[in-house]
């Protein structure tokens, strides 16, 4: 009863989801930062170690093309596919990467993110089985389940430096898969996989009729300065994606690309169409301008980030209880917590709490990974360096308590 006597509504029940929406999973790096945001707010310093956010400034000419766009109120809509001339300019690079003819029309741009979805949703249907590579980025593991697919995970073995193998390859093959992604260089391991064994697994899915999204958003981020590309437009059953992101350190402009025969980009065009319009103008006119300054602006990232992994790396090893393989691309360090006694999340949760240090839990790139953490270090150097340091600390603390439990 309300105070003047009047009887409240009955609260009605909420309609249920759908399927798709309560098989939705999200990213749990991202609800790790809605945490560490949480403390933020209440004043405390955090360290943030887990997304892959660079944190160093972009290419000049990206922001200046940005904002030349936007003072020239060109915020209108854009071609679905993306801007034509971004089209010509990725085609162009990659033309010339590969030593083959790439036709714009055989480009799409859209979010990196949104296409493993996009890829997913037109090429299998619910209940088709999916293999992953693992450990597997974890957009690919909630697009999976978002479209109702059965996810076979394919373990890389640590021993092997979690390197792509042919016996890998044959065992994904067996599980007569509807389509397979492969990440190299890969996140979260930072390991670099044979150019002749992604030739291979390429040539061995068109011929047993399997989709094949290659992922290759780190490539330009080797530290050999190698980029190994499966792009082939002709060659109808193979996708690859990457993104302006990482290598030009301008994640919020959620621009990526794919490049695969015109009947599938014209399929992600129209899904880019059904999803979300397209993409703004001003952020591809950035791009654009990043492209003509990628290479080289890559190749001081790929500096900066070798010598700060080295670092890290060195100084994860020598605390005695966390271990990790030393990659070969990107800004990524995925570390093994056996030692601690704890579990991922709890290892993160208290981290979080009691060292304000945050990183990623090691399940979310598959569930065999609960001993695990992945570290981001590509923040500001002083930054990544007191994270791990606190982490280390961290580590080394619960080392002791169970000794001496024991």
């Amino acid at each position: 009863m309300s105070q003047q006597g009047v009887p409240m509504p009955k609260a009605l029940a909420r309609p249920a989801f759908s399927s798709r929406g309560e098989r939705l999973i999200g990213q749990e790096m991202f609800r790790v930062l809605d945490r560490a945001q949480a403390l933020e707010r209440q004043g405390h310093r955090i360290y943030h170690l887990e997304l892959g956010n660079p944190r160093i400034p972009p290419p000049v000419k990206i922001l200046e093309a940005a904002i030349n766009e936007l003072q020239a109120k060109h915020v209108g809509y854009a071609p679905m596919a993306g801007l034509q001339e971004l089209r010509t300019a990725v085609a162009e690079r990659y033309a010339s990467l590969i030593g083959k003819p790439i036709a714009p029309s055989q480009v799409v741009i859209s979010p990196a993110n949104m296409l493993i979805h996009q890829f997913l949703d037109i090429t299998c249907n619910p209940g088709d089985r999916v293999v992953l590579f693992t450990p597997a980025f974890p957009s690919y593991w909630a697009a999976a389940a978002h479209l109702e697919l059965e996810v076979m995970p394919v373990t890389l073995p640590s021993r092997d430096g979690f390197r792509l193998s042919r016996l890998s390859i044959d065992v994904a093959l067996a599980a007569k898969p509807k389509a397979i992604i492969v990440n190299s260089a890969n996140n979260p391991t930072g390991a670099v996989y044979e150019p002749a064994v992604l030739q291979e697994l390429a040539a061995r899915c068109g011929q047993a009729g399997i989709w094949l999204l290659s992922d290759e958003t780190y490539a330009d981020l080797t530290f050999d300065g190698s980029h190994v590309s499966l792009a082939a437009p002709q060659v109808g059953h193979v996708v690859a994606m990457s993104s302006f992101s990482k290598v030009l350190s301008i994640p919020g402009f959620r621009t990526g690309y794919a490049l695969a025969h015109e009947a599938v980009v014209a399929k992600l065009a129209l899904s880019n169409s059904t999803l979300y319009s397209c993409l703004p103008g001003f952020t591809q006119s950035g791009c654009i301008a990043g492209l003509s300054v990628l290479d080289a602006y890559a190749a001081e990232v790929r500096a900066r980030n070798q010598r700060l992994i080295a670092t890290c790396h060195d100084r994860l090893t020598q605390s005695g209880l966390l271990h990790g393989h030393h990659p070969e691309a990107g800004f990524y360090l995925f570390v093994d917590i056996t030692g601690t006694g704890l579990d991922d999340m709890t290892f993160c949760r208290r981290l979080l709490e009691e060292q304000h240090t945050a990183v990623t839990p090691g399940r979310c790139f598959g569930e065999a990974y609960a001993s695990h953490i992945r570290l981001a270090v590509c923040g500001l150097e002083e930054d990544v360096l007191e994270g791990v340091s606190r982490t280390i600390a961290f580590a080394q603390k619960l080392g002791g308590c169970r000794v001496q439990a024991a």
